[in-house]
């Protein structure tokens, strides 16, 4: 596998923002997971976890630092 096959953290932070956490391509992962989490606490939190679920499926092709925000944010 090449490493260009990873989803990075800047493709996971456009993904993000593809799903309406505005600004997120500017934010950090620390503020991603920040803004992960209240999402996850809101009224539309099955889509989220869905959501991050499809995508920790996918784990052999996550960045170690994207593996961590999604099993932090799923897990808590």
């Amino acid at each position: 596998m090449m490493i260009s096959e990873l989803m990075d953290q800047d493709d996971f932070r456009a993904q993000l923002q593809a799903w309406g956490i505005a600004e997120a391509t500017r934010l950090t992962l620390a503020e991603c997971t920040d803004r992960l989490n209240e999402a996850l606490a809101g009224s539309e939190r099955e889509r989220w976890q869905e959501r991050l679920a499809s995508l920790l499926a996918k784990r052999e092709l996550l960045h170690p630092e994207v593996q961590r925000v999604l099993l932090a944010c799923l897990t808590d």
